[in-house]
């Protein structure tokens, strides 16, 4: 309830008439809730509740609700229904991990007008609570998150490929930084990177698609730096620079089973998993310069890509896995380049006197996002997978392109 502090001039109600008034108030707020005095004067009726109440998700997107019976002697708690649509899945969404407080529902995955998400109270099912859920259209090129977008602050951004849809999710004070977004391969959750500026003390989030549910994955004192899904989601690949030195390690997609993959001398970081999950292709400067290597996805086998005197890194899988972007400076210049899997047939896709960096792939790898600063500041364009077509998207840095799902 917000406070409110008497005005100059206004009249201060005697300590009668205040009770009074929030007698009044509390039979209104009662009234408006939907409770009543139960049947038979036994008492205050059961009410139900739902939070959040609204939500706004992209298609394919989840939510997690929880709903609180109130009066209810029995803890009964709810039943879960999705309301106001008519039709299956496909067309309604789903509803799933409910219990007799909780549920999550996902979006189908096309848009459709607005539908409710109903908590109805067990004990008495005349009593119920429907929170509003509108679904929004992913344009047909896809997705985009990014950080330092319009607003040139570090937080996490969204857009569609096409330029539309540009949404602020994380939305963080001015000396809280989050970088590194990299979304989950159902496309339903976003990894990123948050800390303080200036301190070494940086750790994984992971949130909704949509900004909400943020909670810290890692909670431990390091620096964490760039990481990446395993393809089935299970996993999360990413580096920690500790003690001095950079090194390549695995977790489990809730934070556990944390495993050293590299364990080398030599600076190892910036992991990126092949499409088959068989691989990890990563950048390293073991052999005294830096290079792009390929190990087998426990930390076994490690071997090198490139052998180049210039410093070639960001190493990004192409969906098929038959390719490899990366960014390298061997014409005097940063420029995006693409090669083989293993490490043949380099090619410069951007040849430009900008520096150009940070692609990714679009999930049908038809195109190419990456970082430029050709017209003064780092802006994210796209281009054909062959390096034809480029043309800006918007302000910003680190684009990561949304996977279908499944």
């Amino acid at each position: 309830m917000v406070a409110f502090e008497p005005q100059q001039g206004s009249i201060i109600k005697t300590p009668a008439l205040l009770r009074r008034l929030l007698f009044a108030s509390g039979l209104v707020l009662l009234a408006a809730c939907g409770d009543s005095t139960a049947p038979g004067g036994a008492g205050q009726a059961i009410s139900v509740a739902v939070v959040p109440s609204t939500a706004s998700l992209l298609t394919s997107g989840s939510q997690d609700f929880t709903a609180t019976v109130t009066n209810d002697p029995s803890n009964g708690g709810v039943t879960w229904s999705i309301t106001a649509c008519s039709g299956d899945a496909s067309v309604c969404g789903s509803l799933g991990n409910m219990t007799s407080t909780r549920a999550t529902y996902t979006a189908p995955t096309t848009a459709r007008p607005a539908l409710g998400v109903t908590a109805t109270a067990v004990k008495d099912n005349s009593k119920s609570f429907t929170a509003t859920v509108a679904i929004t259209a992913i344009a047909p090129a896809g997705q985009i998150a990014f950080n330092n977008g319009p607003d040139y602050n570090y937080e996490i951004y969204v857009i569609n490929a096409d330029g539309s849809g540009l949404s602020n999710l994380t939305n963080t004070p001015n000396l809280v930084n989050d970088l590194h977004p990299a979304w989950s391969p159902d496309g339903t959750k976003i990894a990123f990177t948050r800390g303080e500026y200036g301190t070494y003390v940086w750790d994984i989030y992971l949130m909704n698609a949509d900004g909400s549910g943020v909670h810290d994955l890692t909670n431990n004192p390091a620096f964490y730096l760039r990481h990446a899904w395993s393809p089935d989601g299970t996993k999360i690949a990413f580096s920690i620079y500790r003690d001095g030195n950079d090194e390549v390690y695995v977790m489990n997609a809730d934070g556990s089973g944390l495993s050293n993959l590299t364990n080398n001398p030599g600076k190892d970081l910036y992991p990126a998993w092949s499409p088959d999950g068989t691989k990890i292709a990563f950048i390293s400067d073991r052999d005294g310069n830096v290079e792009i290597y390929v190990m087998n996805a426990d930390g076994s086998g490690a071997t090198r890509l490139t052998n180049n005197p210039a410093a070639d890194g960001g190493p990004i899988w192409s969906p098929d896995g038959t390719k490899i972007a990366f960014y390298s400076n061997r014409d005097w210049n940063f420029e995006v380049y693409v090669m083989n899997a293993d490490g043949t047939g380099p090619v410069n896709l951007t040849n430009n006197p900008a520096v150009d960096g940070g692609a990714v792939w679009s999930p049908d790898g038809t195109k190419i996002a990456f970082v430029s600063d050709r017209d003064g500041i780092d802006q994210i364009y796209v281009m054909n997978a062959d390096g034809s077509g480029a043309h800006r998207l918007t302000a910003g840095s680190e684009p990561t392109w949304r996977p279908r799902g499944p």
